[in-house]
């Protein structure tokens, strides 16, 4: 007699029973495979303020204020993220604002710490020095990479950002050379496999420029994929308003002085201008019956005097931003749409000096549309560069790694890059088919 004959109702169940198991046993294997260095490892790269620095005051150090000079030859102290309790002192304000800040020597044609500030990044190549990316990580973490062996960090000292050719940037050639030391390892500890970059915000720009100063074949080698998360390439309106306003760096109560201070002493700070290329002449800034625009950045600086910024502007940010060509990797962007965000700051009679009318544009409540759709505008179309574009409505600049579906696209696009890795979707989105014959009849089990 046939063996499909002598399946019996018994033998069905308990063929629906295994079937059920196996389903179950579904995600643990594939939890398994994760584990298996299957992965193509994983690389982030945090924006601005997304990461620890630390400190230690030398003898060279001149405080301000006597009580600044309470931690001078006592070893390394964390200098970000600042406890805002503390700050609520005002002393303790005056200290972070000194040793935060940074300086241009236009005799070195460089920045560099106050003098006595030595600071350094910890945990690099590691998540853990990371602020904000615990979400995240702890996904990835679930499906099987691993920190320091498949998942790396790739910290950096954000008060900083690099030049162009002719023009020293010690900090950032430094962090350059680490960073790409770093994925030549993260590929290596994983049989060779390219790595797949997931940079956000300002990471996004320095990540950019990393990649278009490697040669083409190294590349090739060793990027899988860039996954830019909301990625602002030419800059944005509110970068203006931070150098004429100032900024706090969530200090309560902290004085003019000390917001300018820190908004416009960082390397950093000038990359967050509006480029011309981006932005053309769209009305960005309007005060004392002067339109600023893209083109006119220089006449903008010297407006809120701040004059000694013209010249890093001049010779090393628009050289780096005049044109936005395709890293000739395959590239996803995603980015956060529908925010209402500042596209024109309108100055009243007092001129920079009091609080501006604010006019809304689309964006990601940050970053301005026209600076998050350039990659889409510059590189769709570009011969052999590979592109994706991901628009999340609602979605704010910071909230990428909180939001749960937000954080479900970047996980997506991660494991999708990493098809080397056999990952298996949710349980609720498992669907088993079987086929079971009894005489001449195909029974269908269909297991959800």
């Amino acid at each position: 007699m046939p063996l499909s004959q002598n399946i019996t109702h018994m033998d069905l169940s308990r063929l629906v029973a295994v079937a059920v198991l196996l389903v179950a046993l579904r995600p643990l294997l594939c939890h398994s495979a994760g584990n298996a260095k299957s992965l193509h490892p994983v690389l982030l790269v945090p924006g601005y303020a997304a990461n620890q620095l630390e400190a230690q005051l030398t003898s060279a150090y001149e405080p301000p204020t006597p009580f600044c000079g309470a931690r001078k030859g006592k070893g390394w102290f964390r200098l970000w993220p600042i406890n805002h309790t503390a700050m609520d002192d005002p002393h303790q304000a005056t200290c972070f604002t000194d040793q935060m800040s940074v300086v241009y020597d236009a005799v070195a044609d460089d920045y560099g710490n106050a003098a006595g500030v030595v600071t350094r990044v910890p945990f690099f190549a590691s998540t853990r020095g990371l602020i904000g990316w615990d979400p995240l990580v702890r996904q990835l973490e679930a499906v099987g990479y691993r920190d320091g062996e498949s998942l790396f960090g790739a910290p950096y000292d954000f008060r900083y950002s690099v030049a162009p050719r002719g023009h020293p940037s010690a900090e950032g050639a430094r962090y350059f050379a680490a960073l790409a030391r770093l994925i030549e390892r993260a590929s290596s500890l994983n049989e060779g496999r390219p790595v797949v970059v997931v940079p956000h915000s300002f990471g996004c720009a320095l990540a950019y420029q990393f990649l278009l100063g490697r040669p083409l074949a190294w590349r090739r080698r060793y990027v899988k994929r860039v996954i830019f998360v909301a990625a602002a390439l030419g800059g944005f309106v509110e970068g203006m308003d931070i150098l004429a306003a100032g900024m706090d760096l969530g200090l309560p109560n902290l004085a003019r002085p000390s917001r300018i201070r820190l908004g416009r002493s960082q390397q950093s700070a000038l990359w967050r201008l509006p480029t011309p290329m981006v932005f053309g002449d769209r009305p960005l800034v309007v005060a004392n019956n002067r339109t600023y625009t893209a083109y006119n950045i220089v006449d903008f600086l010297n407006a809120i005097g701040f004059p000694e910024g013209v010249r890093p502007y001049v010779t090393r940010v628009l050289p780096m931003w005049e044109a936005l060509p395709a890293p000739m990797v395959p590239v996803t962007s995603i980015i956060g749409v529908g925010v209402s965000t500042p596209e024109t700051f309108v100055y009243g009679e007092d001129g920079f000096v009091g609080g501006p009318e604010v006019v809304y544009g689309d964006g990601d409540g940050d970053i301005n549309m026209v600076s998050l759709e350039a990659i889409e505008k510059e590189w769709s179309g570009v011969e052999g560069q590979v592109l994706k574009v991901l628009r999340l409505p609602g979605v704010h600049h910071s909230d990428f790694f909180t939001v749960g579906f937000a954080l479900k696209k970047v996980v997506d696009e991660i494991l999708n890059a990493s098809r080397t890795a056999k990952l298996c979707p949710k349980i609720d989105e498992v669907q088993t088919d079987m086929q079971v014959t009894v005489g001449e009849k195909r029974l269908r089990v269909q297991v959800l």
